[in-house]
């Protein structure tokens, strides 16, 4: 009570329970997303296994160096920010130099955004979007948790597909233009889902266990066939897996143990 009160204060509030004499229920929770944009050192977007976008930079919790694999912990986070964010930054104040600004047509941008933001303001819709926001979590919790198997996340991947289905039918409450936080979960719903089915349909493809990444029907590591970098690519058509290889230097990869 004296150190961590915040703890019984939140058990009692959400269980109801007395943490002094009582143990608090845990459950395993999603913490974070591992991988994201891939980059390489300088934080320069790769285009592929071998290629790099042109003027496109990524650094903190949203980029993948890959520095920490499969094995990636939650405070991990702060070297992907720290380190790469100051390399990164530092990489995109040399690559500005004697560069033109680049010729962009705004007013297309502009028109796009709005149209989009009006539609979803004007849609009648089914469904609030607390609702499939729900059912997507529901959905990756169930068929995408702690261990896999491959019927469990072909059926997760059906019942996203549902739900992708049920999101293109919500509507909103608010249809104030500013200060619409609603409008903002509902442009939020829509990466969430495509995020969720790139996650889904990796691991599938992953058939083997490595660091964070535990099938049950897949339990060995498999350094033959897939000591690779899995990389996704996403269009309306689907998702499209291909990989980019490991470089090993100094550190062999090792079994996760406890």
């Amino acid at each position: 009570m004296s150190r961590v009160p915040f703890c019984w204060e939140e058990a009692h509030r959400l269980v109801g329970i007395d943490a002094v004499h009582q143990p608090i229920p845990i459950r395993p929770t999603v913490h974070y997303s591992m991988g994201g944009i891939p980059v390489n050192t300088d934080g320069r977007v790769r285009s592929g296994a071998e290629g790099l976008v042109e003027g496109f930079f990524a650094a903190g919790e949203a980029a993948c160096v890959s520095v920490h694999g499969a094995n990636r912990l939650g405070s991990n986070s702060l070297l992907e920010c720290v380190v790469y964010g100051r390399r990164t930054g530092a990489a995109i104040a040399q690559y500005v130099q004697s560069r033109k600004l680049p010729e962009i047509d705004e007013q297309r941008y502009l028109t796009q955004a709005e149209q989009q933001i009006q539609a979803l303001i004007d849609q009648p819709g089914e469904y609030r979007i607390d609702q499939i926001r729900q059912s997507f979590q529901d959905c990756m919790t169930d068929h995408c948790g702690v261990f896999r198997t491959e019927s469990v996340m072909r059926e997760g991947l059906e019942k996203l597909q549902a739900i992708r289905q049920q999101a293109q039918k919500i509507y909103l409450d608010d249809k104030a233009k500013l200060w619409n936080t609603e409008l903002i979960e509902a442009l939020e719903l829509q990466n969430l889902l495509i995020v969720g089915e790139i996650i889904l349909t990796g691991a599938l493809n992953r058939q083997e266990s490595r660091g964070a990444h535990c099938r049950e029907d897949f339990a060995e590591r498999d350094d033959t066939n897939f000591l690779k970098h899995t990389m996704a690519y996403y269009s309306p058509a689907g998702i499209q897996i291909g990989d980019r290889p490991v470089t090993i230097t100094l550190f062999e990869p090792q079994e996760r143990k406890y």
